[in-house]
């Protein structure tokens, strides 16, 4: 019996050897060779249980606020992959656009599927996840951040999707950003919300884009139903 404890054991820690040295920390359950390693390795200080089915490899004596941290967009990327199409969007996407990299307390996704869930993370930190049932591949993009490929809505979209859009951080937004007209129209199109679009041809136009004020009135001609 004690001989099968010390393989099992030595079986574990060779796992977990490979892993840290290929980089690879973050895995899912089924990632692991059996149960047994995987309670072992958390018993020894090695492993960090990030949520149900997600883990992260540490050192002994490793901080795990500090080594969250350091993996979690890879982390987010991996809870998002069981969604099937994701996007991260509104204000958490206008982050990313601003240059801001440091990690959200909250971070907003819409996905293809029918879920809406709120996903506590550890150190207080959540994953909002709504439905999106109009998602559409070309309205994200793939953006790497932290050596990590995620998904972020497309400009265009972001445009149209926040809901505070009288701040600094919106002004920056408009004035750093090129716009494509053609994604442009298809949005407004799919789902006209006139209201939202004259706010946003005021700040375009205080922000000094006359362009992209000029643009957005045209769009909203073109699809506004006059009634005799």
């Amino acid at each position: 019996m004690a001989r099968k404890v010390l393989k099992l054991t030595q079986k574990a820690l060779e796992f977990w050897k490979d892993k840290i040295k290929s980089g690879n920390r973050v895995l899912r359950g089924r990632d692991f060779p059996g149960e047994y390693v995987r309670k072992l390795l958390q018993k020894e200080g090695l492993l960090f249980p990030i949520l149900r089915g997600l883990y992260l490899l540490k050192n002994k004596g490793e901080e795990d606020e500090t080594l969250f941290y350091r993996w979690y967009w890879l982390m987010i990327e991996k809870i998002m992959g069981q969604y099937g199409e994701w996007s991260i969007e509104k204000e958490s996407a206008l982050a990313l656009y601003l240059g801001r990299e440091t990690i959200p307390q909250r971070i907003k996704v819409r996905i293809s599927r029918n879920v809406k869930y709120v996903q506590l993370l550890p150190f207080g930190l959540e994953l909002q996840i709504r439905p999106d049932p109009s998602f559409e591949e070309k309205t994200r993009r793939e953006w790497k951040i932290e050596g990590t490929m995620v998904y972020v809505d497309i400009p265009e979209k972001v445009l149209f999707g926040l809901h505070k859009r009288n701040g600094v951080d919106f002004k920056a937004f408009i004035k750093g950003m090129k716009f494509d007209r053609r994604f442009l129209e298809v949005l407004y199109a799919d789902a006209p919300k006139p209201v939202v679009a004259q706010e946003l041809i005021k700040f375009a136009s205080e922000a000094g884009e006359a362009e992209l004020a000029l643009v957005l009135r045209k769009i909203v001609k073109e699809n506004t139903i006059y009634r005799l």
